[in-house]
C-alpha cells in the first residue's frame, strides 16, 4: 500500500493546475438512464469532486428520465429529474467550473418509453421513433424545450446512437424501402431545426450510425467502411460528430478513426469509457489501457475535446463510488501526468474526495484478472448458480490446466483489495465473490471422491458463502438508497435476492446430503458440457 504524502489539502488540489490542460474540453458523461437514477445531491457532490479533478464539463445521459408535461408515461415509474431538479444541477455545476450539456436521444434508445401503449403515434419499432411523423416532432420538441428552459445555452448532444432498423418497421409501412442515408438524414435535418427554433446551435450528435450504415456487416469499427466525404455536405450546419470507442488499446486504430471521422465532418469529438458498464466495481486496467491509447491518438491529431463515458448498461449495477477512481485516473492521464497511487496522487485523491485512492485502485484491478479467466462479464460467475455451476464448469473445461493459475491471480487481487472502508458495499462484494470462489472450486474437487471430511469442510465454506452473500445484500441495498433514487432498484434486488435464495438451497441440499437425507445431489453429477465460443445466449442465472 503507497503511504499518503503530507500535502496539504490545498496544495493536494493545486498540484493539478501546474501545467496548461491538454484539451480544451474535458467532460464525463454519467448515464443517468439504465436504471440508476443518481440522487440530485449526489450529483452536486459529483460536480464539485470532478471540477477540483480537472474537468470542465459534465453531460447527464438522459433517455426519458427527465418530466415533459403533458407527455403521458414519458419517465413513468423512472425517477426522471423535473425541471427544477436540473436547474439545480445546473447551477451546483457553473459553481464546480462546469459547462452542464443536455446528453438526450431523439430517434433511438427510447425503449422505456416506447414500451407503453401511449406512445403508438411516435412507435416505428420497439426503440425507435418514426422518422417524418409530425407527431414524433412534437414530442421532440418538448424535449428541447424542457433543456433549453432548464439549462440554456447554445450546446446540446441530441444522441441518435444504435437506432437499429428506424428505417424498417411503421417507418417503412408508411413510405416504403427508401435510402437508410436519406431517412437518417432527413431526420437528422428536421431535428437541428427544431433545436435551432430553442436556441440550440452547437449540435453534438453520436457517430456510429454513419459507419454502421455503410458498413457491409454493420460494424461500427470497420475501417474499410468509413463514410463518403460526398455526405460532408449533407450533414447540417452546426453539427459535430462524436466518436466513441471504449474497447481498443492501439493509438493507430483510434487515429484512423479518426481520420475518417475529419474527412467527414471535420474533428470529431472524442469520447472514451470509463469501465463501469457489465461490472459492479469500476474496471481500472481496461479504462487505463484504453484511455492511454485513446488520449495518444488524440493528441497526434490535434483533437482538443475529451468525454470520458459512464454507462450503466443492463440496470446500472456498478457500485457508483468506485468511478471515481476512474474519473481522477482518466483526468490525470488527460493532463500528461500519471495515474499510478502516487504519494502526491494519493494526497490529492484524500483532498478531493476524501477517500484512499491506492485500496480503490487494489479494488479497481480486481475486475481484469475474471474475464482473463474466461468470463464475459462480473454477473456470469456471481449469479451462475451454485449447484449447476454451469458457467464456472464451462470455464474450467475450456480453459483446461490453465483454469486454477487463472483462478489463483483472480483470488490474490481480491484478497489484495479486501480493506476498503471508504466503500463497504464494493467490500462486501468482493468478499462475496471470493466466499463463492472457494466453495464452488472446493466442491467440485471433493465431489470427485465424496471423502466425507473434504466434504464437511466444503459444507463450511458453503455456509461462509452464504453469510457473504447475504451482508452484500443489505450493503448493496443501503449504497443505492444513499446514491440513488428508489426506481431501477427493483431488478437489481430481483437478481441479487435470486442469488441469494439459490446459495440457501445450495446449503440446504448440501445438509441434507451430510444428513443422510438423500443419497446424492444430482446436478453435481451430470457431466459437463462446455458453451462452446462463441455463443449468444443468456448465461444461466442472469
Amino acid at each position: 500500500m503507497v503511504a499518503l504524502c503530507a500535502l496539504s489539502t490545498a496544495a493536494a488540489i493545486a498540484a493539478s493546475d501546474s501545467q496548461e490542460p491538454a484539451f480544451k474540453t474535458l467532460g464525463a458523461m454519467i448515464d443517468v438512464s439504465r436504471g440508476r437514477v443518481l440522487t440530485v445531491p449526489y450529483l452536486k457532490a459529483t460536480f464539485e469532486r470532478m471540477g477540483k479533478m480537472g474537468y470542465n464539463a459534465v453531460m447527464l445521459y438522459t433517455e426519458e428520465t427527465y418530466k415533459l408535461d403533458g407527455v403521458s408515461k414519458w419517465g413513468y415509474m423512472r425517477g426522471g429529474y423535473t425541471k427544477d431538479d436540473i436547474k439545480e444541477l445546473k447551477a451546483a455545476a457553473d459553481a464546480s467550473g462546469l459547462k452542464l450539456i443536455p446528453c438526450i436521444q431523439t430517434l433511438g434508445h427510447l425503449e422505456k418509453y416506447l414500451r407503453w401503449p401511449d406512445s403508438a403515434p411516435v412507435k416505428c419499432n420497439d426503440s425507435t421513433l418514426i422518422v417524418g411523423e409530425p407527431k414524433t416532432y412534437e414530442l421532440i420538441d418538448k424535449m428541447l424545450a424542457f433543456w433549453q428552459e432548464a439549462v440554456g445555452g447554445s450546446r446540446i448532444h441530441i444522441g441518435m446512437d444504435e437506432a437499429w432498423k428506424f428505417w424498417e418497421g411503421e417507418y417503412q409501412k408508411r413510405n416504403g424501402k427508401r435510402p437508410k442515408f436519406d431517412i437518417f438524414l432527413e431526420h437528422l435535418q428536421k431535428v437541428c431545426e427544431i433545436c435551432n427554433s430553442h436556441g440550440f446551435t452547437d449540435i453534438m450528435i453520436w457517430s456510429d450510425m454513419f459507419y454502421r450504415m455503410g458498413s457491409k456487416n454493420g460494424g461500427y469499427y470497420d475501417i474499410n467502411a468509413t463514410p463518403s466525404p460526398e455526405l460532408s455536405a449533407k450533414i447540417p450546419k452546426g453539427v459535430r460528430l462524436v466518436f466513441w470507442d471504449y474497447y481498443h488499446d492501439d493509438p493507430a486504430f483510434y487515429g484512423k478513426m479518426i481520420d475518417g471521422h475529419i474527412a467527414l465532418n471535420g474533428k470529431p469529438i472524442l469520447a472514451g469509457g470509463i469501465q463501469t458498464w457489465n461490472h459492479f466495481l469500476h474496471n481500472r486496467d481496461k479504462t487505463l489501457r484504453t484511455t492511454k491509447a485513446f488520449i495518444a491518438a488524440a493528441q497526434e491529431k490535434g483533437c482538443d475535446e475529451m468525454w470520458f463515458t459512464m454507462w450503466g448498461d443492463n440496470g446500472a449495477y456498478c457500485i457508483p463510488e468506485t468511478s471515481e477512481e476512474g474519473l481522477f485516473a482518466c483526468a490525470e492521464l488527460a493532463a500528461g501526468r500519471t495515474a499510478e497511487p502516487t504519494d502526491e496522487n494519493c494526497a490529492r485523491f484524500r483532498a478531493i474526495t476524501g477517500k484512499d485512492y491506492a485500496a480503490l485502485v487494489r479494488l479497481g484491478v480486481t475486475s481484469e484478472p475474471l474475464l482473463h479467466a474466461g468470463f464475459r462479464r462480473e454477473g456470469d460467475f456471481l449469479y451462475d448458480d451454485p449447484l449447476y455451476m454451469a458457467n464456472l464448469r464451462s470455464v474450467m473445461e475450456k480453459k483446461g490446466k490453465d483454469a486454477q493459475k487463472l483462478f489463483a491471480d483472480w483470488r490474490d487481487k481480491m484478497v489484495a483489495a479486501f480493506d476498503v472502508p471508504d466503500i463497504p458495499s464494493a467490500e462486501a462484494y468482493n468478499r462475496a465473490l471470493l466466499s463463492r470462489l472457494d466453495y464452488e472450486l472446493a466442491v467440485l474437487e471433493a465431489w470427485k471422491t465424496k471423502d466425507r471430511a473434504q466434504l464437511e469442510k466444503v459444507a463450511a465454506l458453503l455456509t461462509k458463502a452464504v453469510e457473504a452473500m447475504r451482508d452484500y445484500c443489505r450493503l448493496y441495498r443501503e449504497n443505492w438508497h444513499a446514491s440513488s433514487r428508489p426506481s431501477g432498484f427493483e431488478l437489481i434486488q430481483k437478481r441479487n435476492a435470486s442469488a441469494l435464495e439459490r446459495m440457501e438451497e445450495a446449503k440446504r441440499r448440501f445438509d441434507d446430503f451430510l444428513a443422510g437425507r438423500a443419497a446424492t445431489i444430482e446436478e453435481f453429477d451430470e457431466a459437463m458440457q462446455p458453451f462452446g465460443t462463441p455463443h449468444n445466449r443468456e448465461i444461466i442465472g442472469w
